[in-house]
């Protein structure tokens, strides 16, 4: 027979899942922008545990101290936005640091079952989204971020939620330290939705996630064989490591004392690190500024940096979310010029300011190149939608000024050179290599190219095989 205080436990625990909080007053906001004029995007965020208390499963807003703590960190963790987002963030009833270890134990799946206490924290969050959705979101690109519990309550909202899509303003979920969803689960809780898990850096209406861990060490409940997991430096989902030259910058935050965060150190080379993600879908971080890990790891593990999650790749969220919902803006327009694409109407698309600017037809790289010779500023600041992108026509979209490259198929060659160059992309279909007509081999034109790192020479490389190979079809 069950205590008398445990059937007490259980008896409070049910009253509270009964309803959720009210969110039409201010008083069930710890953050909500809604005056905020000029900026570009919202941000509707879920903070991670934050509170450890053996009294209270939950927390308890009327406490200035509580409401304190989770304004203050709420606040330092989405300034990373700096002033081109809207902030949301409601107060949601997330159990506290014990109990939800305890809960994260007690169920292997990273779904979070109606029975379980950590669900007041679910229908929180499901009820304010609505209510910024219905009241506050005026048709404007947002994306979703939460962390560790937080990111679980987000993502439970994607799947509860069908009003969120990428034809409705979605451009992201940003859900690191979310451990446990493998891409198939992703793709079969999201089915129909046109939302799926992110293959590269450009593609709206997407999840990603990353947990990150230093080199070695043993099992802890952030390593689960088989996760999807996307590098945010790089943003591939291979073991191709991104080079501390990609990285954007990390913040140094003392969660304890919970000031405010410093300004993005995007200049400051020491604080950078190379990152690659593993067979299990973790993110391995090397050449951590010292500074760093002594904040961010040692949580549950010695290599383990669950702390550092979003802080240590503060830069890159900033720069991903702001394209994202940019592109967001311009879905129609994509969404035309692929539909050309893929009917055979176009080969190569340029888009200016969400419009169709120029169409070109024929095979191969040369509708691009004859596009780039006839105008030279035609590329410039544009979005470049390609039907097939290698390195040979990622050369031409770097030295024309692309803004933004997109194919139908890209190699994973020409997706490097793109990012070098500082050009953001996005895919259809990720391949190796692209192949010569027979595919039995490189491409010839992607021969004439490959290995040369500067594209000007790259550009000069490829017109004079085309002159080589137009000369040999005359004979």
């Amino acid at each position: 027979m069950l205590k008398k205080s445990a059937l007490c436990a259980l008896l409070w625990c049910a009253a509270v899942l009964l309803c959720a909080l009210d969110h039409a007053g201010p008083a069930n906001w710890l953050i909500a922008e809604t005056d905020r004029k000029d900026t570009s995007f919202d941000v509707f965020y879920i903070h991670p545990t934050l509170l450890s208390d053996g009294k209270k499963p939950y927390p308890d807003f009327g406490d200035p101290k509580v409401r304190a703590r989770l304004v203050d960190f709420s606040a330092a963790q989405t300034a990373l936005f700096g002033k081109k987002a809207r902030i949301f963030v409601p107060a949601v009833r997330q159990l506290e640091f014990k109990r939800c270890l305890r809960e994260m134990k007690r169920t292997s799946s990273p779904r979070i079952p109606e029975d379980s206490p950590r669900f007041a924290a679910v229908q929180d969050a499901v009820a304010a989204f609505r209510h910024y959705l219905a009241r506050w979101n005026g048709g404007r690109p947002y994306i979703l971020l939460g962390h560790s519990q937080g990111a679980a309550d987000l993502y439970e909202v994607l799947c509860r939620v069908p009003e969120i899509s990428p034809d409705r303003g979605f451009a992201a979920a940003y859900l690191p330290g979310l451990a446990g969803l493998t891409e198939e689960q992703i793709k079969k809780d999201l089915s129909g939705r046109g939302i799926f898990p992110a293959q590269d850096e450009g593609s709206p209406g997407v999840v990603v996630i990353w947990n990150t861990r230093l080199p070695g060490g043993k099992k802890d409940p952030f390593l689960v064989p088989g996760s999807y997991g996307i590098n945010p430096v790089n943003w591939r989902r291979d073991g191709f490591p991104a080079e501390k030259s990609l990285h954007r910058g990390m913040i140094l935050f003392d969660h304890r004392t919970c000031g405010h965060a410093p300004a993005l150190p995007a200049t400051d080379p020491e604080l950078v690190c190379s990152a690659a993600l593993d067979e299990n879908g973790s993110l391995i971080v090397r050449d951590v500024p010292e500074a760093a890990k002594k904040l961010y790891a040692g949580f549950l593990t010695p290599e383990c940096c669950h702390a550092g999650d979003v802080w240590m790749f503060a830069g890159n969220l900033a720069e991903n979310a702001a394209l994202r919902t940019a592109l967001c803006r311009m879905k129609s327009g994509l969404d035309r010029a692929r539909t050309l694409i893929r009917t055979g109407k176009a080969e190569c698309v340029v888009l200016q300011d969400g419009r169709t600017a120029r169409i070109e037809s024929g095979r191969g790289v040369s509708p691009l190149l004859r596009l780039y010779d006839r105008d030279r500023e035609a590329l410039r600041g544009g979005i470049l939608v390609d039907k097939v992108i290698g390195r040979a026509a990622a050369a031409i979209a770097i030295c024309g000024g692309a803004r933004f490259v997109h194919g139908e198929v890209m190699s994973e060659d020409a997706q490097r050179f793109l990012k070098e160059n500082g050009i953001p992309s996005s895919c259809g279909l990720f391949v190796k290599r692209i192949l010569n007509q027979r595919r039995n081999g490189l491409c010839p034109l992607e021969k004439s190219v490959e290995g040369i790192a500067d594209p000007a020479a790259a550009l000069s490389s490829l017109r004079r095989r085309v002159a080589e190979l137009q000369k040999m079809s005359r004979k």
